[in-house]
């Protein structure tokens, strides 16, 4: 099963990958421009900007400015910014409060340039394309936590307590029938910036969603952006139905929606998550490629 994307007709910025070159120049000079303007002196380059308190990654402004009208840019750029250094200013000052406000995140596994990543060094994978770490949710905005951060509360106190709130974010969630052999789509959706991190405690999700636990076999699910997330039990024999819905929509979920995370299928199996998709960058293709494992239970279900 191969699934193509046509090739842009308009040349895309290399590091912001969502705007075109020219836009993507733009947005940069908009930013060295704002910063200026507020006596700070900076570089932009690529998706980072650099200052003398450390970096910023220029990946979710750009979503921000994506669709929008040129003009109203320079806003978008002094909101986002004014928003982070109001996060710095209201960072919560205490571990209880912290414990209170932190959630485990999906992110995905290029969120963090190269030369800060190292500062993140706490996350850890979960399949390909994807990373866990930890996000505090502020007034105006969420900020991950950095290693520094992190060790002032504790690893693994920050991540029980991130499950924990992951897990009683509320998100509203329907069942959906897919165009394709009428097979059974668990859609789950919201305006929480931690919908789609719910598949990191999904078989809790799909209790919640379902009334039932998850089957033995898992279920299959994508996270095409951070607002949502799709699955489906694997008892159903539409099963194979469920693989293209669910690969159709995850790349024209990913690829039209701000915020957008992954456009991967993934197998989640006793609490291991698998990625099912294989991605031919020359040849712009994507392919479905099951494990042997999952497809012995595909083809059980399928009879």
């Amino acid at each position: 099963m191969k699934f193509f994307r046509s090739k842009p007709e308009l040349q895309y910025d290399p590091d912001l990958v969502n705007l075109t070159v020219d836009q993507a120049d733009h947005l940069r000079e908009l930013v060295r421009r704002y910063h200026a303007d507020t006596g700070v002196q900076v570089t932009v380059s690529g998706q980072t900007l650099r200052r003398a308190e450390g970096t910023n990654n220029l990946y979710n402004l750009a979503e921000f400015c994506r669709g929008t009208d040129r003009s109203d840019w320079p806003g978008i750029v002094a909101r986002h910014f004014g928003s982070l250094l109001g996060a710095a200013r209201t960072m919560p000052g205490g571990a209880d409060e912290t414990l209170s406000r932190v959630y485990l995140r999906l992110v995905a596994d290029d969120a963090f340039p190269a030369e800060i990543a190292s500062a993140f060094s706490y996350t850890r994978p979960v399949a390909t394309g994807l990373l866990e770490a930890l996000s505090v949710d502020l007034p105006d905005t969420v900020r991950t936590l950095d290693d520094k951060a992190v060790a002032e509360v504790g690893l693994e106190r920050l991540r029980a307590a991130g499950r924990a709130n992951l897990i009683a974010d509320p998100v509203e969630y329907e069942a959906l029938q897919g165009p394709t052999e009428d097979s059974t789509l668990y859609a789950v959706h919201g305006d929480s910036m931690f919908v789609a991190s719910k598949a990191l405690v999904l078989d809790e999700l799909a209790r919640a969603v379902t009334g039932r636990e998850l089957p033995e076999e898992g279920a299959l699910f994508i996270v095409p952006s951070r607002e949502y997330l799709f699955f489906h039990p694997l008892v159903e024999p539409q099963v194979a139905g469920a693989v293209n819905d669910l690969a159709d929509i995850a790349l024209r979920v990913h690829s039209e929606n701000p915020g957008p995370l992954s456009p991967r299928l993934y197998w989640w199996h006793r609490g291991t998550v698998t990625n099912l998709t294989r991605i031919d960058e020359a040849e712009r293709s994507f392919s479905i490629q099951p494990p042997a494992e999952l497809m012995a239970i595909l083809r059980r279900l399928n009879g």
